[in-house]
């Protein structure tokens, strides 16, 4: 198979500005330049007006195929499950019509929900799953992992999940983190510089939390850092305003005046923050399973590949990606130790240096495009 004809299958309104969305946009457009013949099938919904190459910068455009769905994802929890079992039907329905037709093609899918893709096995094409979470033990789950052709995991702890709830093989279960835009955050532009384009003070020393604001992250250990530190070393927050973090950590309680938040900013302009940062910040909470076990953050990605200092938690989800020798680590959930961290990345200059260029030469291994590379090497294998 030389240029495999793949259908994308992804239960997630495209473009938008959500991590998903960038992962989605990123890992499509990798494969398109990598050789396949991709179409991204995704619901008809209300989005960006702009293409997916506008949108995210991308080099080619990917082709879309907008499926007419009921559109009530935004009415809840039920509003959401009754949208996502439209677009269930209606992307099996539109394989099963290009099956019809006489088309052989491959159907790759992403797992944006817990049910939407689990039927597509009866379309009878060989079937792809890229599972970014671990997968409740019911029967239709048990169908698609057994009658999948091969299965991607985001990483080695889903790996072994799946294989031992759904007596999966683990030779049909690859791991692949998610990956990184070199190209377009591997800027030459200097933290001094940075600042003066963003229009930030020149001589502050900011430590900076880039993404959204979300209670499974474990965000409000950032207010709680920001106060148990020297008031003159700031926490700068790229992703969401006072409101939204208050939405989460409750109106009675106060923000402290050296944590900022600057509102949510372009993907586009997000390496100018993150070079403008002196010390870069990844979340990660033993409160959630997701955030503690199951994410691959293509925001420590970013941060390796930005040339600035990395405090991460020490969750074995982030520790699959760096080591000490890449950034430092402090304990989940525990502010004290994330602002003595802050500290000595700020103070340790040659100690952060070191851990800077181990991260830049570890990260250029994590790109899309050998991502993409080697999904599709192992897609061909398969089939």
């Amino acid at each position: 198979m030389n240029k495999p004809k793949i259908y994308y299958v992804a239960n997630a309104r495209m473009p938008n500005e959500k991590a998903h969305g960038i992962q989605i946009a990123k890992m499509t457009e990798a494969m398109v330049l990598s050789g396949a013949d991709l179409k991204l099938i995704v619901p008809a919904r209300k989005a960006q007006k702009k293409s997916m190459k506008e949108f995210y910068g991308l080099e080619v455009d990917v082709p879309l195929v907008k499926i007419p769905v009921i559109d009530t994802y935004t009415y809840g929890k039920l509003g959401f499950a009754l949208g996502s079992f439209a677009f269930m039907l209606a992307s099996l329905i539109y394989l099963l019509w290009k099956k019809l037709a006489g088309e052989k093609f491959i159907i790759y899918v992403i797992d944006m929900d817990l049910f939407s893709f689990l039927f597509l096995p009866m379309v009878g094409r060989p079937l792809f799953a890229e599972m970014h979470d671990k997968k409740p033990a019911s029967f239709p789950s048990k169908i698609l992992f057994n009658r999948a052709k091969g299965i991607i995991a985001i990483n080695k702890i889903i790996k072994q999940e799946i294989a031992d709830t759904f007596n999966v093989s683990a030779d049909k279960i690859i791991v692949h983190p998610n990956g990184i835009d070199l190209n377009q955050f591997a800027i030459i532009a200097s933290s001094e510089e940075a600042r003066k384009i963003l229009n930030l003070p020149p001589d502050r020393r900011v430590a900076l939390y880039s993404g959204r604001f979300y209670d499974w992250k474990g965000i409000e250990i950032l207010l709680e850092a920001a106060r148990l530190m020297r008031k003159e070393i700031f926490i700068y927050c790229v992703g969401g305003s006072d409101g939204d973090l208050k939405e989460i950590i409750g109106n009675d309680k106060a923000i402290p005046p050296n944590l900022i938040c600057v509102g949510k900013k372009d993907y586009k302009e997000m390496p100018l923050w993150l070079r403008s940062a002196d010390t870069l910040i990844v979340l990660g909470t033993k409160r959630n399973d997701y955030s503690y076990f199951h994410t691959s953050p293509m925001k420590l990605m970013e941060y390796m590949a930005s040339g600035r200092p990395i405090i991460a938690s020490r969750t074995p989800a982030n520790q699959e990606i760096v080591s000490e020798k890449e950034t430092f680590f402090y304990l989940p959930d525990d502010a004290g130790d994330l602002a003595r961290k802050i500290t000595e990345a700020l103070k340790n200059l040659v100690i952060a240096g070191e851990k800077v260029e181990s991260a830049s030469a570890k990260v250029k291994e994590l790109s899309w495009k050998k991502r993409a590379d080697s999904v599709l090497h192992f897609i061909r294998d398969k089939v």
